[in-house]
């Protein structure tokens, strides 16, 4: 399943990349694809660079699934073209925000120490 998984993702990346022209879809990035053992569908993840895209670049993704998905069933050679499903990927955001919150104590933790040592 594995290797299901990442031609998917490399060719939906290709797809979105060379034979799409939507301004919502730049500097998307497809994370990761999870497809379900009977391929009946496949999760994709994605993300991109900036955040304020997410919701235009879900409609454009969702307008153009059946499109990307024909033109993955010219790429890929399965039994069954699994339905395509995007969800944006929250683990870059939380590791981001879990970043922020460690920087944000390492911070605390020093004016602590400064003002116990004056």
């Amino acid at each position: 399943m594995q290797k299901i998984n990442q031609q998917l993702k490399r060719q939906i990346t290709e797809i979105i990349q060379r034979e799409t022209d939507d301004p919502d879809l730049e500097f998307l990035s497809i994370t990761a694809v999870r497809t379900t053992s009977d391929l009946q569908e496949a999760k994709v993840y994605y993300s991109l660079l900036n955040e304020e895209k997410y919701p235009k670049a879900k409609v454009a993704l969702n307008k153009m699934k059946g499109f990307i998905r024909g033109a993955l069933g010219k790429r890929v050679r399965l039994k069954v073209l699994p339905q395509l499903v995007f969800f944006p990927d929250e683990s870059i955001r939380y590791s981001v925000d879990v970043y922020k919150k460690i920087e944000d104590i390492k911070e605390e933790d020093a004016q602590k120490r400064a003002q116990t040592d004056d």
